[in-house]
């Protein structure tokens, strides 16, 4: 997994999810200044992800299917003391996707198209 942050932030949440240092640490990796997202061009900026259409859809899906919040509480219950800043403010909006590559080959991609909508 790659995510935006600095290595140690990158560490405590390892630490912090309690997967300990031959689970998490050798699979988490941390692009700080967000090279791997900008070569990517996942989706940015709060028009594009936060107001974009698909948030208020993803978030009724989420609230109006049964069990659909049980993950986010799950989620959230355990980041109260896991929150963290990204080092550059408008790291704060950029959109996540999933990718399998074989070397250079892309052979899956998706793109989050916004927030919520994973």
């Amino acid at each position: 997994m790659v995510s935006i942050g600095k290595p140690e932030k990158g560490q405590e949440l390892v630490s912090h999810l309690e997967l300990g240092d031959d689970r998490g640490s050798n699979y988490l990796f941390v692009d700080p200044e967000n090279d791997l997202y900008d070569a990517l061009d996942l989706n940015r900026g709060v028009q594009r992800t936060f107001f974009h259409p698909g948030t208020p859809f993803a978030m009724l899906d989420r609230f109006t299917q049964k069990d659909g919040t049980k993950d986010l509480g799950n989620v959230l219950s355990k980041w109260s003391k896991a929150i963290y800043i990204p080092p550059k403010q408008e790291q704060a909006f950029l959109q996540g996707g999933s990718f399998v590559f074989d070397g250079p080959k892309t052979l899956f991609s998706h793109n989050d198209p916004s927030t919520a909508a994973h």
